[in-house]
């Protein structure tokens, strides 16, 4: 059961960034003088909203459980629908696309998968909050299309990929060990 904290600043920030999606994908797919830019503008919005909504959470004692459910939830909502744009309209490779979601899915399921188990809430990890931070300012070179940044676009998403699969790592480093130490009884969260 989640304790009461759910209408708060910092879980309001969170669901923010999923709302924040509608419009950069209407800026994003209507054809305007700048709507590539405008869109990545509204998607640089709800990042931040990303660096910020952690911070108020602990300087407001908001942490909870709702809110360390809402902001890995939103990070991957987020993440999906501009990737999936960005391979619709052929701006990434549908490799790397399904690379992304198929992660974020594999740890949103195992995230489930230890809440039903072990009644614990695993919260988002720092590996994992760089990965999708760099993944945000790999996705910022499809979005406004210029070819003279190709080479650096190139650069970070194999970067990219390197700190995903490090990420994932992480996280299945500790799916495997919450899961050992709720089976022994050790007092692991």
């Amino acid at each position: 059961m989640m304790n009461g904290k759910i209408w708060t600043i910092s879980n309001m920030l969170s669901m923010s960034r999923i709302v924040l999606m509608i419009p950069a994908m209407y800026y994003f797919v209507t054809p305007m003088q700048f709507h590539r830019e405008i869109a990545l503008l509204i998607i640089l919005v709800a990042v931040a909203t990303d660096a910020l909504d952690g911070y108020v959470a602990r300087i407001r004692n908001e942490v909870s459980e709702f809110g360390k459910i809402i902001d890995p939830l939103a990070d991957k909502v987020s993440v999906a629908v501009v990737v999936v744009m960005l391979t619709i309209y052929g701006d990434i490779p549908l490799w790397f696309t399904l690379v992304v979601l198929g992660r974020d899915v594999i740890i949103f399921i195992a995230g489930l998968y230890v809440k039903r188990r072990t009644g614990i809430i695993l919260p988002s990890l720092m590996s994992g909050k760089v990965a999708v931070s760099f993944l945000a300012l790999t996705l910022v070179f499809p979005v406004l299309q210029y070819p003279s940044l190709d080479d650096v676009y190139h650069f970070f998403q194999w970067f990219t990929l390197a700190l995903l699969a490090y990420s994932f790592t992480v996280y299945a480093q500790r799916f495997f060990s919450t899961l050992r130490a709720h089976r022994t009884g050790s007092n692991f969260s």
